[in-house]
Formats: C-alpha cells, sequence, structure tokens
C-alpha cells in the first residue's frame, strides 16, 4: 500500500450565534479556491474578545449541524465547546495537531482578526503549528501592529502553493468578496420580529422559530 496523502485542513473560528451564509460562503470559497480537503467550523464557547454568545454551545452546534448536513467538506468540529473557560484558538490549534500530526492545517482569517492578532494569547505560537489565510474584503486594510508585521514580513507567501512548501507558518492574503450579513443583523431583526429569510439557511430559522431563540 502506499503512503496515503497529507490532508489540507481549514480552520474557521467564530461564535456562529446564528451561522448564517456568510460564514458558509467563506467557508466553501475557501475549501474550493485552495482545494481544502475540508474546512472545520469551530464554534467559539466562551470568547475572549467578544460578548459572551446570546444561544447556549449546544444550540449553536446544533444550528451548525443543519446548516452544513448536505455539504461533506464543511465539517463541525466541538472541540472548544467542550473545554471549560475562555476559548483560546493556540489550545484549539495545539488539540488538532496533536489529532493531526502530518496535517497541514490553514487557519482563516478575517482581516478585521488579523490586525487584532497581537492581543491573541500566545499568537507567535501560532504559526509554529498553521499557516495563516486572512481573508481580505473591501474596504478592509491589512494594518496588524507594528510588532505583528516585522513577525510577518518574511513570511507572507504570494500564492497558495509558495505557501504550502512548508508545512506551517506562512501567511497568504486572499481577496473574496464575501456576503455582507452579520450575526448581530440577524439577532437585530429577530427581537424586532422581522424575518431573516435569505440571511441564513431555511433550517436554521425553523430552529430557531422552534425553541424560541433571539426574542
Amino acid at each position: 500500500m502506499g503512503i496515503p496523502e497529507k490532508k489540507n485542513i481549514g480552520i474557521l473560528g467564530g461564535t456562529f450565534d446564528p451561522v448564517h451564509f456568510g460564514h458558509l460562503r467563506t467557508a466553501l470559497a475557501a475549501q474550493q479556491e485552495f482545494a481544502l480537503d475540508e474546512v472545520r467550523l469551530i464554534p467559539c464557547h466562551h470568547p475572549v474578545h467578544k460578548e459572551e454568545p446570546e444561544v447556549s454551545a449546544q444550540g449553536r452546534i446544533e444550528m451548525l449541524h443543519k446548516a452544513t448536513k448536505t455539504e461533506k467538506r464543511l465539517v463541525v468540529d466541538v472541540r472548544e465547546c467542550m473545554r471549560p473557560g475562555p476559548s483560546y484558538m493556540i489550545e484549539t490549534l495545539e488539540s488538532l495537531r496533536t489529532e493531526y500530526p502530518k496535517e497541514r492545517l490553514f487557519l482563516l482569517l478575517g482581516v478585521d482578526a488579523f490586525n487584532n492578532l497581537e492581543a491573541w494569547k500566545d499568537w507567535q505560537k501560532i504559526f509554529e503549528i498553521a499557516h495563516l489565510i486572512v481573508i481580505t474584503r473591501p474596504g478592509w486594510e491589512i494594518n496588524p501592529s507594528s510588532l505583528v508585521k516585522k513577525f510577518c514580513k518574511k513570511r507572507m507567501a504570494s500564492s497558495f502553493s509558495e505557501m504550502s512548501e512548508a508545512k506551517k507558518g506562512n501567511v497568504l492574503a486572499y481577496s473574496f468578496m464575501p456576503l455582507m450579513i452579520s450575526s448581530s443583523e440577524i439577532r437585530s431583526l429577530l427581537k424586532e420580529n422581522k424575518s431573516v429569510r435569505y440571511l441564513t439557511p431555511n433550517k436554521v430559522i425553523k430552529y430557531i422559530k422552534k425553541h424560541e431563540l433571539y426574542k
């Protein structure tokens, strides 16, 4: 038997409160653009840089499962929700590296998150485990702190193939026109008893209505 090829695994974290088409389109577009074997959607249990989610971890996990049921390349990963305390990405990546010691890991980050990278716990260690794909969008500039800029200067790749020559540690800017949808917008509409149709999958809407969420 031949040696199995190493997988390329994308990682997209978030509160997913609730999950919407913007999340799903970003994950699927990155999966297709870079031929990733899968993108793991990892709901955050206790976010460090955001307010606590309105819906429980279990509720957000169930909505994610409903939203991704027909797309086998998008995988719901609940490891952060199984950990007590604050959810730190470095701990999530360390857990993934233990589980997938030979795979290439690609952390998908919005440009706003990347610009705030210096505030993350042990952010330098992320580069010892994974590559970073920074998703840029119109109106947002990649402009992290001077420390992060200096750290990443020699790590910037011009293409996915160049980035993938190493197992970890490189950064690629990915220009992508996202769907301008936000979870906070959906929550606000629901609180006003307005329709959120076409913003999130119908199965998610039915779940929200059934469990009377975001009232």
